[in-house]
């Protein structure tokens, strides 16, 4: 398998918080990949530097063998084939669904409205919210709302989906339906890197498991691994509370 994401010696600060400290770290083609941590581990915020809505301090990330942090010339195609999906969905409230969806096929991929209308209809229909098309966003649940997100996310056609704990603006409800959508999503192979509080859906989905702890990768390895004999004493007292 080859790397579509590589990440070397990355490090991110805020203030005099280091909140990613030298992460090494890389994704294969179709790979699916879930990092967990407690709150403030530095996931998001690893998960926002491979699509540079934060710039790094130092270090290297490649896309495609191309270290994007050199050619930021090219931050637009990247976003492109790389898909981020919001833990608050991040949708126009004052569009309808469809509109959310085909403004940026339209914008950025220059399609007809036709042409982009018709991607967005398939893909309202893989995440069951078809026969919402006309519906004023800000009238949907919040499950709905991710469903739509991810959605608009598809429409671009990418190669790689970020998620960012998607379902934990969710009601508790809502989060199976949401889960359901992403799960269907791994069997087409598309890369997806998703932080998630959801342990019993990462040990499910994934092909691998990060746990990241301080800013910094602690360990990783398959869900079998991470899950049922992990190796560091942080590991296992994380997921001691999963475990029981």
């Amino acid at each position: 398998m080859k790397d579509i994401i590589k990440i070397e010696n990355l490090k991110k600060s805020f203030g005099t918080n280091d909140v990613l400290k030298d992460i090494n770290f890389n994704v294969n083609e179709g790979e699916i990949i879930s990092i967990i941590g407690s709150s403030g581990s530095g996931k998001s915020t690893l998960l926002r530097c491979i699509n540079l809505l934060e710039q790094p301090d130092s270090g290297k990330i490649y896309y495609k063998n191309i270290n994007i942090l050199e050619n930021l010339a090219n931050i637009n195609n990247l976003r492109t084939e790389v898909s981020m999906v919001f833990q608050s969905f991040n949708l126009f409230n004052n569009k309808n669904v469809i509109d959310n969806l085909i403004l940026a096929p339209m914008k950025v991929l220059n399609l007809s409205k036709e042409e982009a209308t018709n991607i967005a209809l398939s893909n309202l229909e893989k995440v069951g919210m078809k026969d919402f098309y006309m519906q004023d966003v800000k009238t949907l649940s919040g499950g709905q709302k991710q469903r739509v997100a991810i959605a608009r996310a598809l429409t671009m056609n990418p190669k790689v989906l970020l998620f960012d704990e998607p379902t934990s603006a969710l009601d508790p409800e809502m989060v199976g339906e949401v889960l359901t959508v992403i799960k269907d999503l791994a069997h087409q192979n598309i890369t997806m890197i998703i932080v998630t509080h959801e342990m019993e859906f990462a040990k499910e989905i994934s092909d691998r498991v990060v746990f990241m702890d301080g800013g910094i990768i602690l360990e990783e390895g398959t869900p079998n691994e991470i899950f049922v004999n992990p190796k560091k004493e942080r590991t296992k007292e994380f997921l001691k509370r999963f475990n029981k």
